[in-house]
Formats: structure tokens, C-alpha cells, sequence
């Protein structure tokens, strides 16, 4: 509020012999300091909260989500993001993609010719458009020479700017968990199948570890929504399935499946099984049926 004043309100939850305590407590400062507590009542938002509340419940009242990567940075239980390890190469790709995107511009092809043989140039010592990145005008005849223009067409280097940015790029997949060709161009450097086997289980590895952490998340989240809903012994059932085709080709799976169905290898109710999760008493009951023929 004002110029100066800043209010803030920190709202802590413990858990603890088998007990939430859930407290709020507010103070007036500086932008750069805490300062003193106030009272609630202060913001009539704030108002309505207690000081101090207590549930019997053994475990935080929200889900809390945090990356499977070891935090270094201070040793906390924080999570960190998914790239901190390769910050440092993503660093030097990033200078790699400016030394070739450097070597696209100072390799572009420029005529540099007499000043006197190129009539209407401008002060900047450049041809009027449309010619001013093709021709550039200089000072440069001895008053003799008839030599009056010089072509300025250098061999670009691109190929070996792009092998190394690829390879930055491959090291940072490796780094983060990444299969070859999530950001590499896979082509570019021969692989052996049992290679891209591996790069793939290790992508495949990192995001059973994302999933398992997210199903966790969700799973405290549902139960804190049933907490403040009073629905703590209401028996829900919390469902969490991911489908992966990191290492198989779920398609073309549910393509074989398809012509399995087709010709008749495989029941109908089998399939729903199989594509859509269901149990077979579920499946039996959403086939289909025929239409009745009338005779």
C-alpha cells in the first residue's frame, strides 16, 4: 500500500503427532524487510482467518510435485527443474548456434568496388537499394589500376558449426534424459540399434520417474480436495494410468489389434479390454449388440 508500505501474510501447515496445524500470521515491512506483525484483522480478507487452526490429519493438506533430479543447489528437499544440470551446455549451444548463425553473416558474398566505379553511393559507403548488402563502395584506386571491382565470396564453414551444435545438443539429451533426436538431428551421427535402444530407456527411465512423482502429487491432492470436503471415509476410488510409447508403438499395437478384431481372433469385449482399460465384466456389458433381424 502507498509507496513504501509492504504487507505480507505467511500461512505455515505443520504436521505433526498426527496433527495439521494450519497458522497465519501477518506483517507490515519494507519491500526489502519483514517488519513487525500486525494483526490479522488488518485486511478484511485476512480477517476471517484464524490465528491458529488444528485437524487430526497425519499428512499436508495439498499435493506437492517436484522433479526426480538431486538437488545441488542447496541441498533442500526442493525440487529443481528438469534442465539444471545441463544449464552450463545448454550455455555453449547456445554460443555454438551464434558462431554459426555469425558464420551465415559474415560469409555473405559482397562486391567491393572503386568508389569512383560506382556511381550515387550513399555516406555509408554503400549501393542503393536493392544492391547495399551486394556491393560496398570503397577508396581504393591508386589513380592507375583499372582493377576497379574485387568479389568477396568465402567458402562457408556451416557444416562444422552444425556437427558441433549437434553434439552440444546430443550431450544435453543425455544429460536431461532425453532419447537421440528429441533436440539432436538423430541423422547426423550413425548410431547402432542397441544405442538407440538405450537413449530411448533412458528418456523412457526419467519419465516413469516424472510419472511415479506426479501420481504421488495427484494422489495427496485428491486426498487433501476429500479433506476439506469431509469426504475422508467416503470411500472414493482414485484411478491414475499413463500410456507410454516411448519403447513401443502404442498405433501400431492397436493397429494389429484392429485386424486381430476383424478377422475374428480376437472378442470384441477382448479389445475394449485391451485398447480401453475396462474390466471384462465392463467390456461384456458396452459391446455393441446387433440389431435384431425381422423376419
Amino acid at each position: 500500500q502507498g509507496d513504501n508500505d509492504y504487507y505480507r501474510r505467511f500461512e505455515r501447515h505443520t504436521v505433526s503427532d498426527n496433527k495439521l496445524t494450519i497458522t497465519n500470521n501477518a506483517y507490515k515491512g519494507l519491500e526489502s524487510m519483514i517488519g513487525r506483525e500486525i494483526a490479522l484483522d488488518t485486511f478484511e480478507d485476512w480477517a476471517v482467518l484464524k490465528p491458529a487452526v488444528e485437524y487430526p490429519w497425519n499428512k499436508p493438506d495439498f499435493g506437492y510435485f517436484k522433479t526426480p533430479i538431486k538437488n545441488v543447489i542447496d541441498r533442500s528437499f526442493n525440487g529443481v527443474s528438469m534442465f539444471d544440470s545441463a544449464i552450463q551446455l545448454i550455455k555453449k549451444a547456445d554460443q555454438q548456434l551464434g558462431r554459426l548463425d555469425w558464420e551465415y553473416e559474415s560469409g555473405e558474398r559482397s562486391i567491393i568496388a572503386d568508389v569512383d566505379a560506382i556511381p550515387l553511393a550513399n555516406t555509408a559507403g554503400y549501393r542503393t537499394k536493392p544492391k547495399e548488402r551486394l556491393v560496398k563502395t570503397l577508396d581504393m584506386s591508386d589513380g592507375t589500376s583499372a582493377d576497379k571491382y574485387h568479389e568477396f565470396s568465402p567458402d562457408l564453414r556451416g557444416d562444422g558449426f552444425i556437427q558441433g551444435l549437434n553434439e552440444y545438443k546430443r550431450a544435453i539429451e543425455e544429460n536431461v534424459g532425453l532419447a537421440f533426436g528429441d533436440l539432436s538431428n538423430v541423422q547426423d551421427v550413425d548410431k547402432t540399434a542397441t544405442e538407440v535402444i538405450n537413449s530411448k530407456k533412458r528418456k523412457y527411465n526419467r519419465v516413469t520417474a516424472i510419472q511415479d512423482n506426479l501420481k504421488d502429487c495427484l494422489t495427496d491432492l485428491v486426498e487433501a480436495l476429500a479433506f476439506y470436503n469431509g469426504l475422508t471415509t467416503a470411500g472414493y476410488e482414485l484411478t491414475i494410468d499413463f500410456h507410454d510409447s516411448i519403447l513401443t508403438d502404442e498405433e501400431g499395437d492397436r493397429d494389429q489389434l484392429r485386424r486381430d478384431l476383424s478377422s475374428g481372433v480376437l472378442n470384441a469385449w477382448e479389445y475394449r479390454m485391451r485398447v480401453y482399460g475396462e474390466d471384462e465384466e465392463t467390456a461384456k456389458a458396452n459391446v455393441p449388440q446387433a440389431p435384431a433381424v425381422m423376419m
